[in-house]
């Protein structure tokens, strides 16, 4: 025969952790992010759907580079340049909206990646600006759109260095 259980010593239940929400900063910072990546897919739409002008400029220009180039060597080189710039302006926007999440869940070191990504999307808006603007005056959607989304991606990175944001990231809250 086994002998009776003990009893718990503590009776008491124990205290549920009331979740910590993210101070308005951080929560801005998230919707500003997400807003940049959003003026970004809208600069790649207005870039793809404006293709075949970039295109020639960018056989007009490769032409004018080397004069000693058949059109099927222009032609590709002007579709790498294009193609190109898109894909890695693609790639950097995805990579972005996939880091909103950790970051909006209190994942601090997150925002290394998240600064790492904005010097990589400099550079991928400088690309934008160099194959597919041109000098003309005017509107142009899609290197004015991918300068829209780099301005929104820097704040929202200093939103999220702010010291109320620094203060919750390093916080003990629980994780998600």
């Amino acid at each position: 025969m086994r002998p009776p259980r003990p009893e718990l010593s503590n009776a008491v239940p124990p205290p549920i952790v009331r979740e910590r929400t993210a101070p308005p900063s951080v929560r801005s910072a998230g919707g500003l992010w997400l807003l940049g990546v959003v003026a970004g897919v809208v600069s790649l739409v207005f870039a793809f759907i404006d293709r075949e002008a970039h295109l020639a400029t960018l056989r007009e220009t490769a032409g004018e580079l080397d004069t000693q180039v058949d059109a099927a060597g222009v032609d590709q080189v002007a579709s790498v340049a294009l193609w190109g710039t898109l894909g890695l302006f693609a790639l950097v926007l995805l990579i972005e909206a996939l880091l909103v999440r950790p970051l909006l869940r209190g994942r601090g070191g997150t925002r290394w990646a998240v600064l790492a990504m904005v010097v990589v999307d400099a550079g991928a808006v400088l690309l934008v600006f160099a194959f597919l603007g041109d000098d003309s005056p005017g509107f142009h959607p899609a290197p004015h759109l991918a300068a829209l989304h780099l301005v929104l991606a820097v704040l929202a990175l200093l939103l999220w260095l702010l010291p109320p944001a620094s203060r919750w990231f390093a916080g003990g809250h629980p994780r998600r």
